[in-house]
């Protein structure tokens, strides 16, 4: 299973459409924008793992420990930026696994380096951040066929 397309608002966009669309803005020095709030979402709130023995390989030759949706997401956030750097950023304080029932899953983060926050938040939403707050990720799955 891959991520083909994703949607942010009523816009879609294939997953290269995204990548491209988020280096467009970080080239010209915007700050945090949905595309890259949709990365941090989908890395942060993912319980897959690349296999170690195979992050030298390119995305698609990795291997990923987790189930299939899990893979799709990961290998998608990770195509927008590595993965292992918003884990180091930001640190997992709970979760609530996705369920057939729900069809979500919940984490709650706590800050652990100060630039996650320009990662994750809109440059206008930052100063109202602290480091005791928790950021509370919610993952919706969707899918269409």
């Amino acid at each position: 299973m891959y991520v083909t397309e994703c949607s942010i608002g009523l816009e879609i966009m294939s997953n290269t459409q995204a990548r491209d669309e988020m280096l467009r803005r970080q080239a010209e020095s915007q700050s945090s924008n949905a595309i890259s709030q949709l990365r941090v979402i989908a890395g942060l709130c993912n319980a897959g793992n690349f296999d170690a023995a195979t992050e030298h390989l390119p995305l698609h030759d990795r291997k990923i420990i987790g189930d299939a949706t899990d893979q799709a997401v990961l290998r998608f956030s990770e195509s927008l930026g590595k993965v292992s750097d918003l884990r180091q950023m930001w640190k997992k304080t709970f979760e609530l696994a996705f369920n057939s029932k729900n069809k979500f899953m919940i984490r709650t983060l706590r800050l652990v380096q100060q630039e996650g926050l320009a990662v994750a938040l809109p440059a206008d939403e930052v100063g109202s951040f602290s480091a005791d707050d928790t950021y509370v990720v919610r993952l919706p799955v969707l899918f269409h066929h």
